[in-house]
């Protein structure tokens, strides 16, 4: 056979045949990124839209509320009695001004929602777009190996970017100073540019989106619990957590402009890993593969529960290792709490519990942060089901027996069980450690109590994203936007005195405050009503539209 080049044969152009480190084609990036804003724009502006809202909706209120220098003192006085609040929110360094004050109330959504921004927006780019088979389709054109996930880090730091700025803005509009204003917002921007970094680095390690979410809130549960021990401490360990770079450039007191350089550079180092590795890997593996699985699958995980019980596993162990941490580092410092409360009624007041009743203020307050926490595994739960159908792999899975009513029931048990699972194990770790410091083995009733008495609030919500879900999967993302209004209102609705009619938005606010207040068992009961209404038309929905849909 001839071997001039008239006659050579042409080589595999399949990306997966490529040389690592090819690159592909002038204009391929540009092309990536209006791929990427034509698919993530919706999502990123409800984003923008919640979070702008939630800081500019805070700064209001406490500019409203804390009208006066004495005003300011008096609560910087209140929250900085003892260390036990320092881990909760972090320590506040000028806390006795507005934007210090601010940034104390607004903590704790901060610590959570930034990063949650960050991740969401890489992972939903890149290992999302990988496991359905359309990153293959774009890298066998023009498309280089790493320019998806690059395209990725640049639309999410452009929508950070534009949540800064918008954060700056409402701040400086009531009253904040504009240097500590700017510094703020670039702190919780460099917070979320970190976090986007390490989804884009575990969307070359694992191989489903899943195991992004799952591996990015494991590391920020333990970015909070070692922010928490250093504040408390008062030492150097705060440095080794992303949310206490973000705490220690100190924008409302001495400021540390060059403190921003850290999660920037940890963030570039991330995300040029995460490139190298990506233009180096082959599509659809993964770094971390695991072990090969058996020939042929269980009995059970044949069954549909037990398959949705494999697939929400990560998800649900990932949320529950974030609870688990929070309520044992609550339980250990609740004698702290508990004793400086009782000293200091303007804390109690501060914290939205009674003076008279420091022990259960210290519960209800800890079991507030879990109803969070375990709602947010719930919205995220329903959310697997629209990845699962996006990626085609609810279309297999009916094309045989299965029909869509045992699907989704199979789902929404599952769903429902890791709620259990979370509020159940949550709350048994906050009665222990709390029985510990205090002393009094009670803390484990009225800890379970408590946590119990939320769980038709959390319902509630999964039930909407469940029916938002079933009409139509791409408002799916308004169920993340009910719930960051659920988190602004049960965390600074009573602290910013909003109106009545607001506060009654969330369901948590129905649920009574315990064991500081009765548990009303009627609005428990309408909330579960409600429940499975909303239950229902999700099912109704499902069975009646088109697989898959938009």
């Amino acid at each position: 056979m001839s071997t001039d080049a008239g006659t050579r044969p042409q080589q595999a152009t399949h990306p997966s045949a490529r040389p690592h480190g090819a690159s592909g084609q002038p204009g391929g990036l540009a092309t990536m990124l209006r791929i990427i804003g034509r698919v993530q724009r919706r999502s990123a502006l409800v984003w923008v839209v919640v979070l702008a809202a939630s800081m500019v909706g805070t700064a209001a209120g406490i500019a409203g509320l804390y009208d006066t220098p004495a005003k300011i003192h008096s609560y910087a006085a209140a929250v900085t009695a003892g260390n036990a609040l320092a881990a909760i929110n972090g320590k506040v360094e000028g806390i006795d001004s507005l934007g210090g004050v601010i940034q104390d109330e607004f903590g704790f959504m901060a610590a959570f929602l930034m990063p949650l921004l960050g991740i969401s927006l890489v992972a939903r780019a890149t290992r999302r777009e990988e496991e359905s088979g359309r990153l293959e389709l774009l890298l066998g054109g023009r498309i280089a190996r790493h320019e998806p996930a690059l395209a990725a880090l640049i639309w999410a730091s452009a929508t950070i970017l534009v949540t800064a700025v918008l954060f700056a803005l409402g701040l400086a509009v009531y009253g904040v100073p504009v240097a500590g204003a700017v510094l703020y917002a670039l702190s919780l921007g460099a917070l979320a540019f970190v976090f986007a970094a390490l989804a884009a680095l575990m969307a070359q390690l694992t191989r489903h989106a899943r195991g992004v979410y799952t591996g990015a809130l494991v590391v920020l549960a333990a970015s909070y619990v070692l922010r928490g021990v250093g504040d408390v401490t008062s030492s150097w360990v705060t440095w080794l957590s992303p949310l206490g770079w973000a705490e220690k450039t100190a924008p409302f007191g001495d400021q540390r402009w060059w403190a921003l350089g850290i999660p920037l550079v940890v963030g570039a180092l991330l995300a040029g890993v995460a490139l190298r590795l990506a233009s180096r890997r082959d599509l659809g593996s993964a770094l971390v593969m695991g072990g090969a699985g058996p020939a042929r699958a269980s009995g059970w995980l044949r069954h549909p529960v037990g398959l949705a019980m494999r697939i929400h596993r990560p998800g649900t162990l990932g949320w529950l290792a974030g609870g688990a941490l929070f309520m044992a580092m609550m339980g250990a410092l609740a004698r702290q709490l508990v004793d400086a409360m009782a000293g200091n009624p303007a804390l109690a007041t501060a914290l939205g519990v009674g003076a008279t009743r420091p022990l259960d203020g210290f519960v209800a307050t800890s079991q507030l942060f879990l109803a969070i926490i375990a709602t947010g595994y719930a919205v995220q739960a329903v959310g697997t089901l629209r990845a699962e159908e996006a990626q085609g792999r609810l279309e297999t899975r009916l094309g045989g027996t299965l029909s869509r009513r045992h699907w989704l029931g199979a789902h929404t048990v599952v769903v429902i069980g890791g709620l259990l699972l979370i509020v159940v194990s949550s709350s048994l770790v906050l009665g222990l450690t709390a029985a510990l410091s205090l002393g009094d083995g009670a803390e484990i009733g009225r800890s379970m109590d408590a946590g119990l008495a939320y769980l038709p609030a959390e319902a509630l919500l999964a039930g909407l994203a469940l029916a938002l879900y079933g009409l139509r999967p791409r408002w799916f993302g308004l169920a993340w936007a009910g719930y960051a209004v659920v988190a602004f209102i049960a965390f600074l609705g009573p602290g910013l005195n909003l109106r009545p009619w607001v506060l009654d938005l969330a369901p948590t606010t129905h649920v009574g405050n315990p064991p500081v207040g009765a548990i009303p068992v009627m609005a428990l009961a309408v909330m579960t009503a409600v429940t499975v209404v909303l239950v229902v038309v999700g099912f109704v929905a499902f069975h009646r539209r088109g697989i898959p849909q938009g």
